[in-house]
């Protein structure tokens, strides 16, 4: 292992008995030098001090014959090396303290989304977390700064390449006369006549077959295409082609278990270079944080057995899927795409976002089975904590009311270890803030909803950490609920009467697909459900942000598109701001049944005094830290709300 500085130092005594490297172990080698000490321009965080950033790879094998990785896709046809086993590397990255003795002793992992890199937010610097992150999508072109891991092909015994028919969708969301797009995988011919490109409008459009002539390959893993007439920048393109070479894509799950693992338990790799976590003592514990992508990741990990490492030991005590929805990932398949993001206008005909779809164990009524997140890591002992937070948005377009109902939209309770929020009024990822970000338009018909999630968020893993570590209850769940009405058919609720503004109840529905075929064939529909509003069309259940609860305007998680777009279709995961009137004279002008910004607040100190008091409501309840209902009050101290002049 080479490190250049702040190289790992063995303590002469260690709390606990010494361990050695684990013959059970998947990480044969690390290799790690620190690139940044001190790292963040040589800042301080509290009593911890500077940090510093290590990257290097880890270098990784697995026993394919382990009853572990038995339902990896192609891990039988993966290659192996004398001794059996199917070799991989991932990158990884860590920031740590500089000084070792003041690590508290946790792993903070932050599942890369789409490869990016992240050094988390400064407050689990400040609580001395060592942060962590691992390469799991193995589709991605590594760079010098992303997070990637390089897993194997899958060939037949001869080693000749793996053939099979495989779908590209692609959605330009733009007015060019010519669009190119890349392949995820290689074809095995570049003519066009060997596979089967059609366009289609919108969902549930049919689909029309693309003249010779209106695309090509312009090599074997790039296309470009002339958009045909009566087309606009939303048409959907499905591509059915033959690929080669698929890659063993499920084994991102194991590198991530296995290098969780090694940090947690192992003093050093197979050749004896030290854990770079190693000082007086090895971690007491890991949490994982995943958005977005990365949520539907750690769902997928914790679905598919791996957080069990080989040696039988839990990986990750708690975990935090965030704006995941109800979804899976699709990358456990042959020639899988983990990049797919299933929405109401896009990417329906891919796998990863079926059946199971909450975390205890239910009867579906659709596919006439019983299943549930938890049931491997149940049978093992190795189910973590889970704080599972969506937005807004996520009701709309990831069917997020699934984690709380059955296939037929009927309450069902969460298990002990599992605490479910939703963020209201937030879009996918959730905004700056009302009072820092200008909302935009886009392809959307109304602006972007700028209401903040991470600081929610934030609050929420402080939770789940203390959760995991001293048995402290997190708040209790805040999702909407069938129960108690808030849960509703989307069509039903109960929003108003807006002038120029358009709702449909346009959501993301779900049927049964059996993917064997393409397009699936469909079987029976899920019941999905909506988040109950008030009278300004604000979600009335869930975590109200202080932007939310002390509106200026109307906030939501949905929004359509455009013209020119898909017309009417979902606007991705945009959501919805609709200001309020400035005073009652233009509200009642334009016909807007909502108060205007004057009739709610008579004067600006009575807005900044509602947003403060909101934000300590939130702290109170554990669902803010005191340092963002700071900012967030001082940011409303700083508007022009309700301001005279």
């Amino acid at each position: 292992m080479r490190i250049t500085h702040g190289a790992v130092l063995f303590a002469a005594t260690f709390i606990g008995p010494l361990l050695t490297a684990d013959l059970s172990a998947q990480i044969t080698r690390i290799d790690f030098q620190v690139v940044e000490s001190p790292a963040f321009d040589g800042q301080s965080f509290g009593d911890i001090g500077q940090y510093e950033r290590l990257r290097g790879v880890a270098y990784g094998e697995v026993d394919p014959n382990d009853v572990r990785h038995r339902e990896i896709v192609n891990i039988r046809q993966a290659p192996l090396n004398a001794r059996g086993r199917v070799e991989y590397s991932t990158t990884v990255e860590i920031y740590r303290p500089i000084d070792l003795e003041r690590w508290n002793r946790a792993i903070y992992h932050i599942v890369p989304n789409r490869g990016g890199a992240s050094a988390g937010d400064a407050v689990f610097r400040e609580m001395g977390f060592a942060v962590v992150q691992v390469g799991w999508q193995g589709d991605l072109t590594a760079t010098d700064r992303n997070i990637v891991p390089f897993l194997p092909i899958a060939t037949y015994p001869d080693g000749s390449s793996i053939i099979g028919p495989t779908v590209e969708e692609f959605i330009f969301n733009n007015e060019e006369t010519v669009s190119e797009a890349s392949l995820t995988y290689a074809t095995t011919a570049l003519i066009p006549a060997l596979a089967t490109f059609t366009v289609r409008a919108r969902q549930g459009a049919p689909r029309v077959p693309l003249e010779d002539g209106t695309w090509s390959f312009t090599d074997d893993r790039r296309i470009r295409i002339n958009r045909p007439s009566g087309f606009d920048g939303g048409a959907i393109y499905d591509l059915l082609y033959l690929a080669k070479d698929p890659i063993v894509m499920g084994l991102g799950f194991a590198a991530t278990r296995d290098v969780i693992s090694f940090l947690r338990y192992e003093i050093t790799d197979g050749e004896g270079n030290p854990n770079p976590l190693m000082s007086v003592g090895l971690a007491n514990t890991a949490i994982s944080l995943g958005v977005s992508q990365s949520g539907r990741f750690l769902r997928d990990m914790l679905y598919l057995g791996f957080n069990e490492d080989v040696g039988g030991r839990i990986v990750f005590d708690g975990m935090h899927p965030n704006i995941a929805g109800s979804r899976k990932t699709f990358t456990n398949y042959q020639f899988g795409q983990p990049g797919r993001w299933q929405k109401q206008h896009e990417d329906h005909f891919f796998p990863g976002d079926q059946f199971p779809f909450t975390y205890g164990t239910v009867y579906d009524a659709i596919s006439d089975r019983a299943d549930g997140l938890l049931v491997r890591c149940s049978a093992t002992n190795t189910c973590p904590r889970i704080i599972h937070s969506d937005g807004e948005a996520e009701i709309w377009q990831a069917r997020s009311s699934l984690i709380v109902t059955d296939a037929l939209g009927e309450h069902v309770d969460l298990p002990d270890n599992v605490r479910a929020y939703l963020i209201a009024g937030t879009r996918h990822g959730g905004g700056r803030g009302v009072h820092v970000e200008s909302p935009r338009l886009g392809m959307c018909q109304n602006l972007n909803s700028p209401v903040p999630m991470a600081q929610i968020r934030r609050a929420l893993t402080v939770a789940l950490y203390e959760w995991v570590v001293d048995g402290t209850e997190p708040p209790p769940s805040r999702f909407p609920s069938v129960t108690l009405g808030t849960l509703v058919p989307p069509a039903s609720i109960g929003f108003p009467s807006i002038p120029d503004v358009t709702f449909t109840g346009s959501h993301n529905p779900l049927r049964r697909n059996n993917h064997n075929t393409f397009p699936p064939l469909q079987g029976g529909g899920y019941t999905v459900l909506a988040g109950r509003v008030d009278p300004d069309g604000n979600m009335l259940a869930g975590i109200r942000h202080p932007d939310l609860s002390v509106p200026i305007g109307t906030f939501t998680g949905w929004n359509l598109r455009r013209e020119g777009f898909a017309e009417g279709a979902q606007c991705g995961g945009a959501g919805s701001f609709i200001p309020f009137a400035s005073d009652e004279a233009e509200r009642r002008a334009s016909g807007d049944p909502r108060l205007s910004i004057e009739e709610r607040y008579p004067t600006h100190d009575a807005y900044v005094s509602a947003v403060a008091q909101a934000a300590e409501r939130l702290v109170q309840d554990r669902l803010l830290l005191r340092r963002d209902a700071q900012a967030i009050v001082e940011l409303a101290e700083g508007s022009m709300v309700a301001r005279s002049n």
